[in-house]
């Protein structure tokens, strides 16, 4: 088990066993963001949604959870964790433990409404896609050629970075665009970008296969692969660069591939290509957990 789910087992089971999915969602956000231990290394990402602050993936992994027998879902709005949860709950580490019981303490008995207000007014941020009230309005970047990756972020990350940087919609240049990771699989990455309203497309003939991106470790292989896609793949896909430089002209868009940097990924490559269609400048953005 995740450190993180054992932090959400330690919410619910601080809070007398069981409280609503709302509840537990922004008290996990205020783990994240008004306590030292942060929830712990690799804890959960938010993104604006409907009611402020909501990550995807404490949802995917409640409901797996819930599959494990660590959790029960009594309704549609409400967890109770299971002796099993409790167990599980009490190995959370020491100074997160710490920091679960003071959010419980301070915000437990707080109404959905009251708590709502709570995170609104001081996150002001996170009521921009909000159907209840915005305190804030979305940016828009200007037109350019923008790349990002999405390794070492969630996908709740990963779609709050690029609404920060005014990104309206997401250029998938992954050959094969599958992922263990949640959010990251096309079905999926397709289904969350519209909950948030980002647009996505996809060109996987700008990718590159699978089977030529095997032992990129030894020196010089990832130049040499680069060098081969630019002299093949930029050449003989002209049709969709085109496509792809127009849609980057039309609003904010970014070529979205695996890796953090982008020195390391053939969308260095591709932007080149694109910017040479379209005059635009090349900014590469590095999104941060």
């Amino acid at each position: 088990m995740l450190n993180r789910q054992r932090a959400i087992l330690g919410l619910i089971d601080e809070a007398g066993g069981e409280a609503s999915h709302l509840s537990v969602t922004k008290w996990a956000f205020l783990l994240r963001e008004e306590s030292a231990s942060r929830g712990g290394s690799a804890f959960y990402q938010f993104v604006p949604y409907i009611y402020g602050p909501f990550s995807f993936s404490l949802y995917q992994e409640a409901s797996s959870l819930q599959l494990k027998g660590y959790i029960t879902a009594d309704s549609d709005r409400e967890w109770s964790v299971t002796t099993a949860g409790v167990a599980a709950a009490r190995k959370v580490k020491s100074n997160v433990r710490s920091d679960i019981k003071h959010i419980i303490r301070t915000h437990a008995k707080k109404s959905n409404r009251a708590l709502i207000n709570y995170v609104y007014n001081r996150f002001p941020w996170y009521t921009i896609n909000s159907k209840i009230r915005q305190h804030e309005c979305r940016p828009e970047a200007e037109v350019a050629v923008y790349t990002a990756g999405y390794e070492g972020l969630l996908i709740d990350g990963f779609l709050n970075g690029l609404m920060h940087n005014g990104i309206y919609r997401i250029i998938d240049v992954r050959n094969n665009p599958v992922s263990r990771r949640y959010g990251f699989h096309k079905s999926t990455l397709t289904r969350l970008c519209k909950k948030v309203g980002i647009e996505y497309v996809h060109y996987p003939e700008l990718g590159i296969v699978s089977r030529n991106r095997q032992n990129l470790d030894q020196p010089g292989a990832r130049e040499k692969l680069f060098d081969e896609y630019t002299s093949s793949t930029l050449v003989s896909e002209t049709d969709a660069i085109k496509e792809v430089a127009k849609l980057v002209s039309d609003k904010p868009s970014v070529l979205v591939c695996m890796e953090a940097c982008h020195r390391d990924c053939h969308r260095s490559r591709l932007a080149e290509s694109v910017a040479r269609q379209n005059g635009l400048p090349i900014r590469h953005l590095e999104i941060k957990p």
